[in-house]
């Protein structure tokens, strides 16, 4: 009988124990789970709170995730890959072009507009690096838009912005070339503008670059004026001089040397001499009503003296240009083909592009890359301010259910 009672009394206080548990627990989950129901209950009950997390959601989606999207749809071109025993030659590099960024200045565009395009910018700039990687960047002129007209303290203030918003990281190449709104059309342009601009890009107005047996002529257009002015004579000396010594370098076909001649690759600012964009269609060709416009030579791009002078001297297999803000593909009488790359600022055009290339010293393949449409973004913008006045207009959930859901 006394076995009895002490299992009773086990049992009894095995019960109680279990309740004060159960009990202790129920009040730790109300004091945990309060506010995540008070939160609930404001996320159902208030419109407006409701309709600010809806707004939320979308501006993230339009000024950083929708340039992820877009840009994850760019694919590097394939491009046959040449086997060397040398760790340089025959080495395929990603390089990445885009040009007039024209970064706003002081004189021109609203504060908005300014502030607007430069987080566009820097947005699908910094999105294409960290997706794509590639090895070199060059920005082939109209970095800046006010260049020509700016002083020396304004100047460096703008290459400052420009060097934050267009930072490459470890391991990729950035170089620039100048254009028109840099330094000025030739008749704008002084030694001194155009020296501040060498100064603080590392950009004379020839260059050769030699990545991995890869030859790169980067020329400075406005510098090809054929005038005899001082910083066309040097230009003209340097493309002299470049000319010559691709000429002594044995073939690349025939040697392993790491130093030998492939064919150059030219860019400038500048396209060669064409009458109009009339032969361009590519995508973002210019509109119908502005390709038989005529170009200007020396304004719209390079005279027929300098382009010669520019195919004779250096012999390029690829011409890589821009300036017009539109997109041109188009092959010279040469059989040299030449590639204008549109502008990368919405400013110019709703939808922005820029190259991604794959090449090595026998071979190169180029494909577009465009840019998230500014139409495109407002659409999303007016769709959710729809979404907001749907919610703000909807009638209130019914209390029950409210109670059901909390």
């Amino acid at each position: 009988m006394i076995v009895v009672l002490t299992s009773a009394t086990d049992v009894f206080n095995d019960v109680a124990k279990a309740t004060a548990e159960t009990i202790n627990t129920m009040i730790y989950l109300e004091h945990v789970l309060g506010p995540v129901k008070k939160c609930s209950h404001l996320i159902v009950n208030n419109k407006i709170f409701r309709s600010f997390l809806i707004f939320l959601c979308f501006f993230l989606y339009c000024e950083v995730f929708h340039y992820a999207v877009v840009m994850i749809q760019c694919t590097w071109p394939s491009v046959p890959y040449i086997q060397s025993s040398d760790a340089g030659y025959g080495t395929n590099i990603k390089v990445m072009f885009i040009a007039d960024t024209h970064l706003l200045g002081f004189r021109q565009g609203h504060w908005f507009d300014k502030l607007r395009r430069e987080w566009q910018m820097k947005q699908a700039f910094q999105t294409t690096m960290l997706i794509h990687k590639p090895d070199v960047v060059f920005v082939l002129g109209d970095l800046l838009d006010e260049g020509k007209w700016c002083d020396d303290e304004e100047f460096l203030y703008h290459v400052a912005r420009f060097k934050s918003m267009f930072a490459v990281p470890k391991g990729t190449q950035l170089h620039v070339l100048s254009g028109n709104h840099d330094e000025g059309f030739h008749y704008m342009m002084t030694e001194h503008k155009h020296e501040r601009f060498v100064e603080e890009f590392n950009s004379p107005s020839v260059r050769i670059l030699n990545i991995k047996n890869n030859l790169f002529v980067l020329v400075n257009s406005m510098a090809m004026e054929g005038d005899e002015c001082s910083i066309c004579l040097q230009a003209e000396k340097q493309l002299q001089e470049i000319a010559k010594n691709l000429s002594v370098l044995p073939d690349c076909l025939t040697t392993t040397d790491n130093r030998c001649k492939t064919q150059p690759i030219l860019l400038q600012h500048f396209p060669m001499y064409r009458a109009s964009d009339s032969e361009c269609n590519t995508e973002d060709s210019a509109p119908p009503q502005e390709k038989t416009i005529p170009f200007r030579p020396r304004l719209d791009c390079l005279d027929l003296r300098s382009t010669h002078l520019l195919f004779s001297l250096i012999q390029p297999r690829l011409v890589i240009s821009a300036h017009t803000h539109h997109g041109c593909y188009r092959v010279h009488d040469n059989k040299v083909p030449e590639w204008s790359v549109s502008s990368f600022s919405w400013r110019n055009r709703d939808n922005p592009t820029l190259l991604l290339a794959r090449i090595n010293h026998q071979n190169f393949s180029l494909a577009q890359c465009f840019l998230p449409r500014e139409n495109t973004v407002i659409n999303i913008y007016i769709l959710a301010v729809v979404v907001i006045v749907v919610n703000l207009l909807w009638p209130s959930i019914s209390y029950k259910y409210r109670q059901k859901m909390c």
